[in-house]
């Protein structure tokens, strides 16, 4: 029996949180960092949550794939094309 396919949700980091709109265009689920969050707890809720992590931060996401954690590492032109196509093809995900 296949269980059915859970649906990738993806936390934006706090320079990103107008971002959510248009990867929901693409059909991507979103949650959005709260503001102030300090990068520990921003980590320890991607791994509560099984989320996919998306940030321009270099030192953040060089943390989180320490950690092991599925991490888009973007910067600031055509963010919302770039980071579905690398969700698809890289990490092989669906939205």
């Amino acid at each position: 029996m296949t269980l059915p396919r859970r649906k990738t949700t993806l936390l934006l980091d706090e320079p990103l949180l107008g971002l959510d709109e248009f990867l929901r265009d693409l059909g991507w689920n979103t949650v959005k960092v709260t503001q102030g969050m300090n990068d520990d707890e921003v980590l320890k809720l991607v791994k509560a949550n099984d989320y996919v992590l998306v940030s321009p931060d270099r030192r953040l996401v060089d943390r989180g794939r320490l950690q092991g954690i599925r991490m888009v590492d973007i910067g600031l032109m055509e963010l919302a094309r770039r980071v579905h196509e690398t969700l698809e093809k890289d990490l092989g995900l669906l939205p």
